[in-house]
C-alpha cells in the first residue's frame, strides 16, 4: 500500500494545543476548548492525516462547569496519554467563578465514557502533562519562576512523579526556565524517552507571532536539563509577519509502529493579514540527529503538503450537512459554556432540532440558546434550513461568534405580519444595526458567506426559488484574533433570544460548505 500524503492543517478551524499518543496502530489526539462544551474533542486515525472524531472527553454537567467563564478561560492544552489498559488526559481548568485546577480522566476506551475529574490538589500554574516510565508516573506543568518571577510571563516547567493511587502529586522540581533569556511564557511541556535522555518539549514566547517549540534534554528526568542549541526547533516567527501561517508552537511528539516519529503542532492560517479560524492543528515529521530531534528537516519549517511512511486509511467522510435523525448530537457541535438542556428539544419523528428562546445573551459569560459548529475556512459558506417558527418578541438566526465581545448576528423578527431580517455587528459594548430588510413571509434557510474578510448574508425567497443576498458586505477582521484577542477562533451558529420561552424555532439540518 502506498505511503499516505499528507496536507496542513490536518484538522482545521479552531484546534489549538494538539496532545497525541500512539497504541499499537492506533493514534489519538486531543485539543484545548476553552469554555465551550463539550470539552476536549477525542480524534482516532491509523495514519496520522485521516482523523474521525469519536468523543468528547468532558461530555456531561458533571464534569465540568463552565458557565460564568469569560471566552479565555475554560479547558486548557489537555495531554492524552495511554497506560496499561486505561487511557489518560490531563488538562487544566482555568475559572475564577468555577471549580478550577488540574485534572485527570480515564477511560478504558477513547470513545468514552471518560470518568469524572480528579484534581491534582498541590499542583498550580497551567499545561499539565503525564508521562509514564518503568512503571512510575511523572507530572510536569509550568508555573511562576520558583525564584520569584521579574516580569511577566516569567515562569518555569517543573516535574513531580504523580500517584495513580490517590491521584496527587509528590514534591515538585523546577526544571527549565526554557531556552531563551529573558523568555516568556515557557510552557505546554511534555516528556519523552529515547536512548539514554528523558527529552523536555515545550512552547514558549507566547501565542502570537513569535510562538515557538523548544527542546532540552536530561539522563535524569528531574535534571539537570540542557537546551538544544539549535533552540528553537520550529517557528515561524522568522517568516515575517506576512507568511501564511504564523503563530507556530505548543506541540506534542509520537512515535509509530513503523519506529518513525512525528509531531503535532498548533498554527494560524491568516487571511489579508488576520487570523479568525483560530490556532488550528498541523503534521510534521520529526528526524533524530546526535541524539537531538530535528523538525521537518529539511524545510525549517510547516511543510504544505508531504508523505508520511504509514499506509493510507479511511475514515467515515464527515457529512457537510447536520441533522437531527437520531438522539445521538454530532460530535462537532458545540455550545457555549454548559447549555440549558430544556432549550433543545429533540424530535426525532419530526427529525428537527427546536430551540427555545432566552433571554441570555450572547453578550453574557451565561449559555445563551446557541448551537454552533467551528468555521473552518475563509471561503465557505454556513446555512440553517427551519422548521416551523413561532418568534413573538423573540428572534431566531445565525451567528458568527468569536467572543461574548466580538460577533455577528443576522436574525428573523415578526411584526404585524411582517418578517424583518437584521444584521448587527457586535463590538465591545457597542451593538450596531447594519441593514435591515423585510419580507413577507418566513425564510426557510438563511445562509452566511465568507469570501476574505468579507461576510455576506442571504435568505432563501420561495418565489424565486434561489437566495437573496443583502448589500451588506460586512469586513470581517474584527473577528480576528490580532483584535478581539483571546485563543478561540471563530464558531458559526444557530441563536435563539428573546423572553424565557416564547420563542422558539425548529432546525431542520445546519450545512457547511468545509465538511473538516
Amino acid at each position: 500500500m502506498a505511503n499516505v500524503q499528507y496536507e496542513n492543517p490536518i484538522l482545521h478551524g479552531f484546534y489549538p494545543d494538539p496532545s497525541i499518543c500512539a497504541v499499537g496502530k492506533d493514534f489519538y489526539l486531543v485539543n484545548s476548548t476553552f469554555s465551550y462544551f463539550p470539552g476536549i474533542p477525542v480524534f482516532h486515525s491509523r495514519d496520522l492525516v485521516h482523523w474521525e472524531q469519536i468523543g468528547n472527553a468532558l461530555d456531561r454537567d458533571s464534569q465540568v462547569s463552565l458557565r460564568g467563564n469569560d471566552d479565555h478561560e475554560g479547558i486548557y492544552a489537555p495531554t492524552i496519554r495511554y497506560n496499561q489498559g486505561t487511557y489518560y488526559i490531563i488538562a487544566d481548568h482555568e475559572t475564577t467563578k468555577n471549580r478550577g485546577g488540574m485534572f485527570v480522566v480515564t477511560a478504558k476506551d477513547p470513545r468514552g465514557p471518560w470518568s469524572e475529574p480528579r484534581f491534582i490538589d498541590a499542583a498550580d500554574g497551567i499545561d499539565p502533562s503525564l508521562f509514564f516510565y518503568q512503571g512510575k508516573c511523572y507530572f510536569a506543568a509550568t508555573h511562576d519562576n520558583s525564584a520569584g518571577p521579574k516580569y511577566p510571563g516569567d515562569k518555569e516547567i517543573y516535574v513531580a512523579e504523580y500517584d495513580l493511587e490517590t491521584g496527587q502529586i509528590g514534591d515538585t522540581t523546577p526544571v527549565w526556565q526554557g531556552a531563551l533569556r529573558n523568555v516568556v511564557w515557557p510552557e505546554g511541556p511534555h516528556l519523552y524517552h529515547r536512548g539514554d535522555h528523558f527529552y523536555l518539549l515545550i512552547a514558549e514566547a507566547g501565542t502570537s507571532h513569535q510562538h515557538a517549540m523548544t527542546v532540552a534534554r536530561s539522563k535524569n528526568i528531574f535534571g539537570p536539563y540542557e537546551g538544544d542549541l539549535d533552540n528553537p526547533i520550529l517557528t515561524h516567527r522568522f517568516l515575517g509577519k506576512d507568511f501564511p501561517v504564523k503563530n507556530v508552537g505548543h506541540g506534542d511528539f509520537v512515535q509509530a509502529y513503523t519506529g518513525d516519529w512525528y509531531f503535532v503542532c498548533l498554527g494560524s492560517r491568516q487571511c489579508e493579514g488576520y487570523v479568525n479560524l483560530g490556532r488550528e492543528t498541523f503534521l510534521g515529521r520529526v528526524q533524530w540527529e546526535d541524539g537531538w530531534p530535528v523538525l521537518n528537516p529539511g524545510i525549517g519549517r510547516l511543510a504544505t503538503h508531504g508523505e508520511l511512511n504509514l499506509p493510507s486509511q479511511t475514515v467515515p467522510q464527515l457529512a457537510n450537512k447536520l441533522t437531527f435523525e437520531t438522539d445521538k448530537a454530532d460530535l462537532r457541535t458545540l455550545y457555549l459554556r454548559n447549555p440549558y438542556r430544556d432549550h433543545y428539544v429533540l424530535d426525532q419523528q419530526k427529525q428537527v432540532l427546536k430551540v427555545v428562546s432566552s433571554l441570555k445573551s450572547l453578550a453574557s459569560m451565561d449559555s445563551p440558546t446557541f448551537l454552533g459548529i467551528r468555521q473552518s475556512t475563509m471561503t465557505g459558506t454556513f446555512e440553517v434550513a427551519f422548521g416551523e417558527v413561532t418568534i413573538p418578541n423573540s428572534q431566531v438566526g445565525l451567528a458568527v461568534y468569536q467572543s461574548h465581545t466580538h460577533f455577528v448576528t443576522f436574525m428573523i423578527s415578526e411584526a404585524d405580519g411582517q418578517f424583518a431580517l437584521t444584521v448587527t455587528k457586535h463590538l465591545d459594548d457597542q451593538e450596531t444595526v447594519v441593514e435591515t430588510v423585510t419580507c413577507p413571509e418566513m425564510p426557510k434557510k438563511l445562509i452566511l458567506k465568507q469570501h476574505g474578510q468579507k461576510l455576506s448574508f442571504g435568505y432563501f425567497d420561495e418565489a424565486i426559488g434561489n437566495y437573496r443576498w443583502l448589500a451588506t458586505q460586512m469586513e470581517t477582521s474584527f473577528l480576528s484574533t490580532e483584535v478581539a484577542g483571546g485563543f478561540v477562533g471563530c464558531v458559526d451558529g444557530v441563536y435563539c433570544y428573546g423572553p424565557e420561552g416564547q420563542g422558539t424555532a425548529e432546525i431542520q439540518s445546519m450545512t457547511t460548505s468545509d465538511s473538516f
